[in-house]
């Protein structure tokens, strides 16, 4: 291999990669869900989906939670159960208030949007019971241009400071202004880990997305970017456009399918997509058009659900001559061909010969998910 560039990403040294177990052993698993995912931000949907006057019940990696959006659109989040014995307050994606109340199921205690308990219904009091003693239990929420996150579990972690990527790099498109034009779930096959790993490299992509790859150009070579080439340089021309010549946008034809946001610069809308990754919740893909989100929720050693979300700005969808299937039926696509590899190394994970498998110089973005992982972890263990 020829000499690299001392700032060039990729890495210098043949790197395991992590062993079957941790993608497969119910123990890792656990550990994983309560010191990653507990314990960290989990996405849970746009602001704009949760109607004011309304709850919803959320599973946020096995923990039960409650969202409540009050008239005035403030937004709280609490553990999903009556304090009185436990039952669960809200059953449905969305439920109204009750009097701008949260009411129980059960025994009809209610509670007010800021979670202080506002009625125990028939039960009378016992002397000493004291009603500022049995509101709900507040949860970490996180509302960040519009996009709600959840943490189940209290930690020391702040949002973004060790576990994002491009956070500001969105700053000029209308994020609070956007709505929910199309979304999907599925559950695949895969320990969550595989579609991050997945998503950090560029080497599938000659083989998997002929699509993506005609779209964009430097992802024929199996790159991400142009300095992952081995010959790259600072002082390498790279192209003023990421996208093939004439196309403004991640759609079947490749042009826009509505109106480009007016607060992007030149370079945005040359550059064909923006990324935004918050770890280990969600990565966002920004275009000139719209915003792509997709989001992982995992459900098992191997098993992890993925939503995919479209929003675009609201006159998208007054706009006759939108075409949201331009954007799904691409989008689904590309998820569709890397749900379909992941899986099938979930299933090789599975052969038992194999122990460890190694990273190539330009899997470096896989390194650092791995010792993102790792400081998780050692953190819990420290702990």
């Amino acid at each position: 291999m020829q000499q690299i560039h001392p700032l060039s990403p990729l890495l210098r040294e043949a790197t395991p990669s992590l062993p079957p177990s941790r993608y497969i052993d119910g123990n890792v698993y656990a550990d994983e869900l309560h010191n990653i995912w507990k314990k960290g931000w989990n996405y849970v949907g746009p602001l704009s989906d949760i109607a004011p006057g309304t709850m919803r019940r959320v599973d946020v990696a096995g923990a039960n939670i409650l969202l409540v959006r009050a008239k005035d659109g403030d937004v709280r989040a609490y553990h999903n159960v009556c304090p009185h014995r436990g039952s669960e307050l809200c059953t449905a994606d969305e439920q109204p208030l009750r009097g701008g109340r949260i009411l129980c199921p059960y025994h009809a205690w209610s509670f007010n949007a800021d979670g202080t308990l506002a009625s125990t219904a028939a039960a009378s009091h016992a002397p000493d019971f004291d009603k500022a003693d049995h509101g709900l239990r507040s949860v970490g929420l996180i509302d960040w241009n519009g996009l709600l996150f959840v943490r189940p579990v209290e930690s020391s972690d702040d949002f973004g400071a060790d576990n994002a990527f491009g956070l500001h790099d969105l700053d000029n498109w209308p994020m609070r202004e956007l709505v929910t034009a199309g979304r999907e779930t599925h559950l695949v096959e895969c320990n969550w880990k595989i579609l991050w790993e997945n998503f950090n490299e560029c080497l599938h992509c000659p083989g998997v997305h002929p699509s993506l790859c005609d779209l964009i150009p430097i992802h024929r070579k199996g790159l991400l970017a142009y300095s992952d080439a081995p010959d790259w340089t600072p002082d390498s021309m790279e192209p003023e456009h990421g996208l093939r010549d004439g196309a403004r946008s991640w759609t079947l034809s490749g042009a826009a399918a509505t109106a480009e946001f007016p607060g992007l610069t030149e370079d945005q809308r040359n550059a064909g997509q923006v990324y935004c990754v918050i770890w280990p919740t969600l990565l966002i893909v920004a275009h000139v058009d719209y915003i792509s989100i997709v989001s992982y929720r995992p459900k098992g050693p191997e098993q992890t659900e993925v939503t995919g979300e479209v929003l675009v700005a609201p006159a998208a969808l007054a706009d006759p001559n939108f075409d949201l299937h331009q954007i799904v039926a691409f989008n689904q696509q590309v998820q569709n061909e890397d749900e379909e590899v992941c899986e099938l190394n979930q299933r090789g994970l599975r052969t038992s010969p194999f122990k460890a498998g190694v990273l190539m110089p330009e899997e470096y973005n896989v390194k650092t998910f791995h010792d993102w992982i790792a400081r998780q972890m050692a953190g819990a263990d420290a702990a």
